[in-house]
């Protein structure tokens, strides 16, 4: 994953309500299970980002997950005790919240768990090295960028004066066909006269 993309999903899980210092810990759990699935961040941070702001894990994003390859629920049933019936029941009831997916991910994404280290395992992928690269590219025209500014902004200045003194010779131009180029050359022939 490139940094703006984990930085860009960290803030959207600020947004859900996730504490400041939980942030870089979820966010790096959630890449690993993004990372072993082969499923998008963005959508897996927006299925617990909703489980957070509504306090309880719910069917919809309990779906969201499943379809993004993230079995959260066998993981919840284990912690819970809670099997089939009994289960889907206690979820219906809001009973099934945030704090205990919260565990279910950390369970998940810790050693033994089946996502454990897999935003590591996609990085040694084409996809992650291609990624990687994108993130180097990146950061080298940061790099460049703030490096260059002075350089650029007085590039930025001088093409813009230059701009508006075409544009002042065009108006001038103009007036001159205007008033005629007879009149025009009088003009300053009297005001030098003077």
């Amino acid at each position: 994953f490139t940094s703006s993309e984990l930085i860009e999903q960290t803030k959207r899980l600020k947004a859900f309500g996730f504490e400041t210092e939980e942030l870089v810990d979820t966010t790096k759990r959630l890449a690993n299970v993004a990372g072993a699935t082969g499923a998008d961040l963005q959508g897996i941070a927006l299925a617990f980002g909703q489980i957070r702001a509504k306090g309880k894990l719910q069917r919809e994003e309990e779906l969201q997950l499943l379809e993004r390859g993230v079995d959260i629920t066998t993981e919840l049933k284990k912690i819970t005790g809670l099997q089939g019936e009994e289960f889907e029941s206690a979820m219906r009831k809001g009973k099934i919240g945030a704090d205990l997916v919260n565990q279910a991910l950390i369970n998940l994404t810790s050693e033994g768990g089946a996502f454990f280290g897999g935003a590591t395992k996609q990085a040694t992928t084409l996809n992650g090295k291609l990624s990687t690269l994108v993130d180097s590219v990146q950061t080298l025209a940061r790099t460049i960028g703030t490096l260059l500014d002075p350089v650029i902004k007085f590039v930025l200045d001088k093409t813009t004066q230059a701009v508006k003194a075409i544009d002042n010779l065009f108006k001038r131009f103009q007036n001159i066909g205007k008033l005629g180029f007879g009149r025009v050359n009088k003009a300053e022939q009297d005001a030098r006269d003077q």
